[in-house]
């Protein structure tokens, strides 16, 4: 199998690379609608998936013609992006590609100084995920936290690409980070995976670090990233989570706007109206609403007063150059970073 097989539609979707294979599998519109995530949890057509070497789609990369723009979702987790993505989710109008694994693959390499073929395997990565099923529809990417540390490869060669910033104030995001055993194991790893990147951002670790300021560290590299962003690109745009929680109308009519696909009022009432809102957007089966958010977040406020703390001190010290709010506001006016 080479490259120039693959570009005539996105049914076969470049799940993962496996060392020196890339691993494929048969997808249809279907296929990436109900699968909520493209990394092991990926639901496609086929499960029997197939292998091909990396250096024969290599091989073709440079000659593949540039894609479409493609419209990205960046964010630094646990903060709505799901959500989102699912909400944009136009099965026959656009085609939303949440978490593909290739790119959380190469975010951990570039955390890390790269590695060999990193721009060409960014620029395959592109190739692929850019391809559409009808010219004219949008290409939705949701990214994922190590993805923040490749923006710059994924934005570059088309820098008028729109993309959302979707993100919580330092107050919020601890609470997101903190809230369970399985969030505060999920940042010590995530840490420890993009540590080179992390430190190149905000200075080497003394060691372990508590959660409390694991957290805190990579919400503000992710904030510094995030700037340089909106600074360098002109339609990126910064998403406040509150906002998309609170009033989701507004935020999703602006979303769709600015990725080229601006919807009916009549459109945006029944997305939110949905059972989307009402239940948990990374496992459908369980029950959850706006509601139920805020009363967990005023419970944890209070169960977790003293690591909010530690977290808002160790950030405090180190942020002096941080603005009050992220630039370029999709909606409203953002979120206040340290409340």
């Amino acid at each position: 199998m080479n490259l120039q097989s693959l570009l005539g539609s996105p049914d076969q979707y470049l799940q993962s690379f496996d060392q020196t294979d890339a691993v494929l599998f048969e997808m249809d519109r279907d296929a990436y609608a109900r699968s909520i995530f493209l990394d092991r949890r990926i639901t496609a057509k086929n499960m029997n998936y197939r292998r091909t070497p990396v250096p024969e789609l290599l091989a073709g990369v440079d000659a593949a013609p540039e894609t479409a723009p493609i419209s990205y979702i960046f964010h630094i987790a646990h903060c709505g992006s799901t959500l989102l993505a699912r909400a944009l989710d136009l099965k026959e109008q656009n085609l939303v590609l949440r978490e593909p694994y290739i790119l959380r693959q190469l975010g951990v390499d570039a955390a890390n100084s790269g590695g060999a073929d990193f721009e060409r395997k960014v620029r395959l990565a592109r190739v692929l995920l850019g391809r559409r099923y009808t010219q004219s529809e949008p290409v939705i990417v949701k990214a994922n936290v190590p993805v923040n540390f490749m923006i710059a490869s994924l934005m570059d060669p088309q820098a008028q690409q729109p993309a959302i910033f979707l993100h919580y104030g330092l107050e919020d995001y601890l609470l997101a980070i903190l809230r369970s055993p399985m969030h505060r194991n999920w940042v010590q790893h995530v840490s420890n995976e993009l540590a080179p990147g992390i430190e190149k951002l905000t200075g080497p670790r003394n060691g372990a670090e508590s959660e409390p300021i694991a957290a805190a560290r990579l919400w503000l590299t992710q904030m510094l990233q995030f700037e340089a962003a909106l600074a360098a690109y002109p339609q990126a745009r910064s998403l406040s989570a509150e906002a998309l929680f609170e009033t989701p109308k507004p935020v999703l009519a602006a979303a769709f706007e600015l990725f080229g696909q601006p919807q009916s009022a009549e459109t945006i009432e029944a997305i939110v109206a949905s059972d989307l809102f009402s239940r948990y957007s990374k496992d459908p089966r369980h029950q959850f609403d706006n509601a139920q958010r805020i009363e967990r977040r005023e419970k944890l406020k209070v169960e977790l007063a003293a690591e909010l703390q530690a977290g808002r001190a160790w950030v405090r010290a180190r942020a002096g150059g941080l603005r009050a709010r992220l630039a370029k506001p999709l909606v409203g006016e953002g979120a206040e970073l340290l409340a």
